[in-house]
């Protein structure tokens, strides 16, 4: 946004001038959320692929690692899609009755399969009502990017990560705990704004950034849980997001 406000510092306000530059912001924000995110996927093909370089696998065994990995190429061709789309200006959300257990387990083994992960005990616990209306594709992104910072905030020997969601009547909530180290309180308040990171040589703080705007696109909020007094606890709440049966 600097160079907006650059822009209108010193000048009246000229709707017609500033809409293209509003547009152009948000499109190089969109576009930089999904290159972020196509390195999970990228990252699950890779290690995927190393298992099957290994000696002594059963035929099973095989089938299972060409099945993540054709896996992890659709879900490539999903954020591929999404940028032609905003090339187009029609990236919209696209909600539809989804199994929130699924979309979790989805997450959890795009993240879990990288070899500096494996260690670490991500679980999954779920209570209440199964189906909920919300756009899998981004939220399964959500998660992944959440489990992504837990997975690289807690020890590598000795790490837990606990996803928790609950399907409501009214809302969908989602929470994802580590046992990690927990966030500074100097930077509690600016976790989601970019470019804040924290214990990343390498972090961009575009992860929190990128989970934010993704639910806020489903109407929901996100938050970090500042009353956990061990590790770290971000709260997602979904609104309306249940919708139809139980059925899986």
């Amino acid at each position: 946004m600097t160079l907006i406000n650059d822009f209108t510092k010193n000048r009246k306000p000229d709707v017609p001038t500033l809409i293209p530059l509003v547009q152009a912001f948000a499109t190089s924000r969109m576009v930089a959320s999904i290159s972020h995110d196509l390195r999970q996927p990228l990252t699950a093909i890779l290690a995927n692929a190393e298992f099957l370089a290994g000696p002594d696998l059963s035929e099973m065994d095989r089938i299972e690692f060409f099945r993540e990995i054709r896996w992890g190429v659709d879900r490539i061709d999903a954020l591929l899609s999404s940028l032609l789309k905003i090339s187009k200006g029609s990236d919209a959300l696209m909600p539809a009755a989804r199994n929130i257990i699924h979309t979790v387990e989805c997450a959890i083994r795009m993240i879990s399969v990288r070899r500096e992960f494996r260690r670490i005990d991500i679980t999954h616990n779920h209570t209440g009502k199964e189906v909920g209306w919300f756009d899998a594709n981004r939220l399964e992104r959500v998660i992944a990017n959440l489990a992504l910072n837990a997975c690289e905030a807690v020890n590598p020997g000795s790490g837990q990560i606990v996803i928790t969601t609950t399907g409501g009547r009214d809302s969908l909530q989602i929470c994802v705990w580590d046992n990690g180290p927990g966030i500074p309180s100097a930077i509690r308040g600016s976790v989601f704004q970019f470019p804040v990171s924290y214990g990343k040589p390498a972090g961009c703080g575009l992860g929190l950034m990128i989970a934010k705007t993704l639910v806020e696109d489903h109407g929901g909020t996100i938050y970090l849980d500042e009353r956990c007094e061990r590790g770290t606890s971000f709260l997602i709440t979904i609104p309306l997001a249940i919708n139809g049966s139980n059925d899986a």
